[in-house]
């Protein structure tokens, strides 16, 4: 029970750090993370996914992809790119002699399934990091980039680069971030649409909380609000359509049309 209780704690109590005391992971302990990743839940027991640890020589160009993120990258333990992976499910199915779908034009199943297999193996090697007494944060600078990550990582086709899994030593104590209430997440028996009174109030909450913490300024290193810093990124002008256009194509043909 109390083994179980404080596992409860961990995860109720796990927040991204972006901050790390220098160092490296070693080899074992890294493999240590990856083998508790692998035990997560996989579609079909085909494991869509690959896990790439960045290694020394590629830190600097990663690190120039990631705008402003220099010194978590340089930092870092260890630093794991995740990709959903139809490549090899492709070629083990092809092994089978039957005309399988990841071989079409069309496999939305299994396109979700290789990102959400990809989702469960990193948050079991985030658990797996914590229980070891190292912090985590996930960039989402590949799937922004994906074809300048996949020339970088030499990707094949049916590979596609979703996250950076950046764990270390923690170097700051940041406070627990908010989160939507329970009741507009979980429900029962029929999804329940969220009032505007209670989105504006999250809002707020999340306006207050970030603001006390000076997030926007410490790790973007922007002067604004955090509610400003997120219209920022989400507004579609020219530029982010140019961005996603090409993100969009990506996918198509590396996830989708492969």
């Amino acid at each position: 029970m109390l083994r179980r209780r404080s596992l409860l704690k961990l995860l109720r109590e796990r927040r991204s750090i972006r901050v790390f005391k220098r160092s490296r992971m070693p080899d074992e302990v890294a493999r240590l993370i990856v083998e508790a990743g692998v035990r997560a839940p996989s579609y079909s027991y085909l494991q869509e996914y690959s896990m790439i640890m960045v290694g020394e020589d590629l830190r600097k160009e990663i690190a120039k992809l990631c705008e402003n993120q220099d010194e978590l990258i340089m930092n870092a333990a260890a630093i794991f790119l995740i990709c959903a992976d139809l490549n090899r499910p492709a070629r083990m199915l092809s092994l089978l002699g039957h005309p399988n779908v990841l071989r079409t034009n069309k496999h939305p199943v299994e396109s979700i399934f290789a990102v959400f297999d990809a989702g469960l193996v990193t948050a079991f090697m985030i658990i797996a990091a914590e229980i070891m007494g190292y912090g985590s944060a996930i960039l989402d600078y590949p799937i922004v980039y994906p074809s300048e990550f996949a020339r970088l990582f030499q990707l094949p086709p049916g590979v596609t680069p979703l996250v950076l899994l950046c764990v270390g030593e923690r170097g700051e104590a940041p406070p627990l971030r908010p989160r939507l209430p329970i009741d507009l997440v979980f429900f029962k028996n029929s999804y329940r649409e969220a009032g505007a009174d209670d989105l504006k109030k999250y809002l707020r909450k999340m306006e207050e909380a970030m603001k006390k913490e000076d997030y926007v300024r410490k790790y973007v290193g922007l002067d604004m609000e955090y509610l400003d810093y997120l219209k920022l990124k989400t507004t579609l002008d020219d530029e982010l359509k140019k961005l996603y256009d090409a993100v969009e194509k990506f996918l198509k043909e590396n996830l989708m049309k492969f």
